[in-house]
């Protein structure tokens, strides 16, 4: 019973990790989704302005508008597979703790009752008849 709770500590330990480390990449994709936004947008204004609105550059600029919208498009799909991995890791998590608090309960209580069966056990042999 011993070694399955040390099991079952190590996999609540590794799963919590897994569900930071869900977090974390859901969070650096959220950042990068940001960046390309705003990326777009100054894009965008400066294809308004100046000698980018016209001829070549206008068209290099408008090449790279597209691109970055592909990136986004591809950010939203990760995006959502994160999300769910995300999800799934935390409540991974929640499982591997909660299995680890009924395992240790059961252990704590086999303990105890071992323990109140030892005391009875000494307290009956105690009281039987004493030699003068």
């Amino acid at each position: 019973m011993k070694r399955t709770i040390d099991q079952l500590k190590r996999i609540e330990r590794i799963r919590k990790r897994l569900a930071d480390l869900s977090a974390w990449r859901l969070a650096r994709l959220n950042h990068e989704r940001l960046m390309l936004e705003t990326t777009r947008e100054e894009m965008l204004a400066a294809l308004g302005d100046g000698l980018m609105a016209y001829g070549p550059p206008s068209l290099a600029g408008t090449r790279r508008v597209r691109a970055i919208e592909r990136d986004m498009a591809a950010a939203d799909l990760k995006q959502q597979g994160l999300a769910q991995q995300a999800l799934d890791d935390g409540r991974l998590a929640k499982l591997a703790e909660g299995r680890l608090d009924t395992v240790s309960a059961a252990w704590r209580e086999i303990l105890e009752r071992k323990s109140l069966e030892e005391l009875i056990e000494a307290t009956i042999k105690g009281s039987g008849p004493r030699k003068p």
